[in-house]
């Protein structure tokens, strides 16, 4: 990876971790990530009227793109969001990163996407997956298979699923709207009015499962029930975060780099977890946070 995609990955972990952390003491329910995601796709709404000649470029492979994704994006909050409220944040939050990890490799290694991932990096990716397979134990006593048999790790894993659509897609997406636009990976506009579009497009699609699944008067009062002015604040920071994603995507080989090293937002979020949120961190989970920033130096060198 480049030092630039490198010290953009560090910036959007930080403000990851930091909307996980407001995700999990909200305890959220899927309106909770439906209001946050509108609320990024107001906040960048100006850019449609600055950029307006942008859009009448962008390809239409894209737009379909913004479809599908959305789609991945809202499995994605509904398995974190029920995994936030069923386990702890040091639980939840690293189970729902390690799939990604190894999936998105996985994916873009048999379409052939992006340069091949390097020996060095590939062992990398490997560490970090352990260490985060690591963090879900508490103490050396609960390392066991049946550790992982649990509510929260199942819909964690569910999230996983959500991240690794979205990443290849997006990935490939923004590229192509880069090429419709005729511009290099310094310029902003192709990331985040893709950014303001799959925000909104995550809306959306949550809007409409949960009120198929709930109904129109359980949805009506889950929002009423949202602290709006909390939830707003962690919408700006899934934005923020995920925008400068998709800017480094556009300074890495391969998709898999980014994926693999935002995984430097788990210690942070497990730092969180403790000094926030009161949760314990054994032997285990120390282990593994040491071994996913080995693991990360290894994808970053690599």
């Amino acid at each position: 990876m480049s030092p630039i995609a490198i010290l953009i990955v560090l910036a959007s972990a930080t403000v990851h971790a930091g909307w996980n952390l407001l995700g999990k003491r909200a305890r959220p329910a899927p309106a909770y990530f439906a209001l946050a995601s509108l609320t990024g796709a107001v906040l960048l709404s100006p850019l449609l009227l600055l950029w307006r000649d942008t859009l009448p470029l962008i390809p239409g492979s894209v737009w379909l793109s913004l479809l599908v994704t959305g789609a991945f994006q809202a499995v994605y909050m509904t398995g974190l969001a029920a995994a936030y409220r069923t386990g702890d944040l040091s639980l939840a939050y690293p189970v729902a990163r390690a799939l990604p990890v190894l999936l998105v490799p996985l994916v873009t290694g048999v379409l052939r996407i992006g340069e091949p991932i390097s020996p060095l990096g590939g062992v990398g990716m490997v560490i970090v997956v352990i260490g985060l397979l690591l963090v879900v134990h508490r103490s050396i006593a609960t390392i066991r298979l049946a550790s992982f048999i649990s509510p929260a790790v199942a819909w964690a894993l569910i999230a996983g699923i959500g991240t690794t659509g979205y990443s290849i897609i997006d990935n490939g997406a923004v590229e192509l709207f880069r090429a419709g636009l005729d511009t290099g990976p310094g310029d902003l506009r192709a990331p985040l009015i893709y950014i303001l579009l799959e925000s909104a497009s995550t809306a959306i699609w949550l809007l409409t499962m949960t009120l198929l699944v709930r109904g129109p008067q359980r949805v009506r009062a889950d929002f009423v029930a949202l602290d709006k002015r909390l939830t707003m604040l962690a919408g700006t920071g899934i934005v923020v975060a995920y925008g400068l994603v998709l800017v480094a995507f556009g300074f890495a080989e391969n998709v898999s780099y980014v994926v693999a090293f935002r995984q430097v937002s788990l210690p942070i979020g497990t730092l969180f977890g403790v000094v926030f949120l009161g949760e314990r961190v054994g032997v285990p989970r120390l282990v593994g946070t040491l071994l996913i920033v080995a693991g990360l130096v290894l994808v970053a060198t690599g």
